[in-house]
């Protein structure tokens, strides 16, 4: 027996089809309260990295490095800013 995986655009539109689609499993008693939870917070993860990504997408370009940042453990102390 063969299975065809089903792949998830990957796009805004992707994600709220492959939610949707999820909503309709639960409602319709083919999925389950744990499953459509799980799927949601892989949502709500997803959304935040492209949130993270966004945001330091408009740090890059107003001129802040975040290389010498992400080569080390220390992090970025909250309320400090280093441009140098």
């Amino acid at each position: 027996m063969s299975t065809t995986l089903k792949t998830t655009d990957k796009t805004s539109a992707g994600l709220c089809d492959a939610l949707f689609e999820e909503f309709d499993l639960l409602r319709n008693g083919l999925s389950d309260p744990h499953r459509a939870s799980a799927v949601a917070k892989l949502a709500v993860q997803i959304i935040n990295t492209k949130k993270l990504e966004i945001e330091a997408a408009s740090f890059h370009k107003a001129g802040l490095r975040f290389v010498p940042l992400a080569l080390t453990a220390k992090g970025i102390p909250i309320g400090a800013i280093d441009n140098g």
